[in-house]
């Protein structure tokens, strides 16, 4: 008896973290992310210009992305968090959605359609520092394209 619930135990934790891990895959390391900006924005500390960028998951258990331009002169590395849907429902489109604080439009969150989970950054000193001073912040979004990469 003893045995079998030790045995039920471990199955049960072993589920909870295979959940947890399979919960955590916001960008799939196999994903490459094409979106053009049309407007200078900040992901953390880093002002990037307008242009086509990149996105793709460097690790996917660490949440660490890169965001890199096109043409490949600019590249800036982040962390993001998990985020879900609201009721867990499935994105029907990738996008980048961004919050524009005192005329600064900071990239907040992307979104991988067909996935219930996406990826949020941390808001930077910056962001939290305009908010605080009572202005207002603005959501809005970019359609990205999705593309698998061969393997």
């Amino acid at each position: 008896m003893m045995m079998n619930l030790g045995k039920l135990f471990l199955a049960l934790c072993l589920l909870t973290v295979g959940g947890g891990i399979v919960a955590n895959a916001q960008i799939d390391t196999g994903v490459t992310i094409q979106v053009n900006v049309p407007f200078t924005f900040v992901v953390g500390d880093t002002t990037l210009p307008a242009g086509k960028y990149e996105i793709r998951a460097l690790d996917e258990m660490e949440g660490v992305i890169e965001l890199r331009s096109a043409n490949g002169h600019t590249a800036v590395l982040f962390n993001a968090e998990n985020v879900g849907t609201k009721g867990n429902q499935i994105a029907n489109k990738s996008e980048l959605l961004f919050d524009k604080v005192g005329g600064k439009d900071f990239l907040s969150q992307i979104w991988i359609a067909g996935s219930a989970s996406g990826s949020e950054l941390v808001k930077s000193r910056m962001e939290k520092r305009l908010e605080g001073g009572g202005r207002q912040t603005e959501r809005h979004s970019i359609a990205a394209i999705l593309r698998h990469l061969k393997p």
